[in-house]
């Protein structure tokens, strides 16, 4: 046995492992104020996906994990379908629901962003963090 191998039976958890999306920058229709409608501007999307406890041992016994592939294809698919979305927070709370409808997550942070709003701010938007009941 190796010592990479001996050395990995060793560990063990100390809290969630975490998936992350960091700064997915799309263009979507979204905004509240009427100078964002009937446009597209830059959204940056950032999720951080807790898993369940005992995570990588149920990823080597079934093979089953948290794609972060599927998320990121889920929120670009939202944002290309069309059609306007106006507040950050609709869709950042759309987000923490797909995420947390696969079981092996256990809690999601969504931050939503618009780096274009004000010229004097690098970004506004909003911060959720939500857990299964």
């Amino acid at each position: 046995m190796s010592e990479t191998t001996d050395a990995a039976r060793t560990l063990v958890e100390d809290g969630p492992d975490t998936i992350l999306i960091e700064d997915l920058l799309l263009p979507a229709e979204i905004g509240i104020l009427d100078s964002e409608k009937g446009r597209r501007q830059s959204v940056c999307f950032t999720v951080e996906i807790e898993t369940v406890p005992g995570y990588r041992e149920t990823v080597r016994s079934t093979g089953t994990f948290v794609s972060y592939a599927d998320t990121v294809f889920f929120i670009q698919e939202k944002a290309s379908a069309g059609g306007h979305v106006d507040l950050v927070e609709d869709w950042a709370e759309a987000i923490a629901e797909f995420v947390l409808s696969n079981p092996l997550a256990s809690r999601v942070t969504v931050k939503v962003t618009k780096p274009d709003i004000f010229e004097d701010a690098g970004a506004v938007g909003i911060r959720i963090t939500r857990k299964r009941a």
